[in-house]
């Protein structure tokens, strides 16, 4: 006598939703955003097509769900960190680690998201105001730690950024190991900022230009 088929696991609506998005981030790593459509969507995730179409009403408003849904992940963890680390190198530490291992777990799927033009602009004004928030905290902290203006600590902050951007990139490139790259960032970020600052302070580094217009 053959075996009667599993029954299907009742989820909450919330639960049954993350079910989903994981099921597509797993289809993108594997196969890129070319492979997920809600017909095969369903039978990955055990559900009826209908069911998927209960929480997402077509394919581009599901893509868009997992991109904000990773992206807000990685703020509100960043978020946490940013308010929680003691001295400035012990936050540039864990937050390059933060930022490591959110690309090497969601890296491609990211990637692969952000080339899809109707995808991607969901992001336009959740990760602006995200960034100019943490961008204008870092720099206070800079400013307050080190002693320099606003203006150079906004520039070492926005260079500094750029390096960890680079580490992400190298990450998904070499396939490296985590702790060394994450060591390497950390000594590039703060021995760019101590040595910029230190410059800065002792009258080494010029005062930004400014066109006339702006000087009025």
């Amino acid at each position: 006598m053959a075996n009667p088929a599993p029954k299907r696991k009742r989820l909450a609506p919330e639960e049954r939703k993350e079910q989903i998005l994981d099921v597509a981030a797993a289809m993108i790593r594997e196969n890129g955003v070319s492979a997920v459509n809600m017909d095969r969507l369903g039978r990955e995730a055990g559900i009826s097509k209908p069911l998927v179409y209960v929480y997402f009403p077509n394919r581009i408003e599901l893509l868009k769900s997992l991109l904000l849904r990773e992206v807000q992940r990685f703020h509100r963890e960043s978020g946490i960190l940013a308010s929680t680390a003691g001295p400035l190198e012990e936050l540039v530490r864990a937050s390059s680690r933060k930022m490591l291992e959110y690309v090497q777990e969601f890296g491609i799927v990211i990637q692969q998201l952000m080339l899809e033009p109707e995808v991607a602009d969901v992001l336009e004004e959740l990760d602006t105001k995200f960034q100019e928030q943490y961008k204008s905290y870092l720099a206070k902290r800079v400013r307050d730690e080190y002693g320099v203006d606003s203006e150079v600590a906004a520039a070492v902050v926005e260079v500094g950024l750029g390096l960890s951007d680079a580490a992400g990139a190298y990450l998904e490139q070499s396939d490296g190991d985590l702790d060394f790259i994450e060591d390497i960032l950390t000594a590039m970020v703060m021995g760019s900022l101590e040595r910029a600052t230190a410059r800065a302070r002792s009258g080494k580094i010029r005062t930004p230009s400014r066109t006339k217009s702006a000087a009025e």
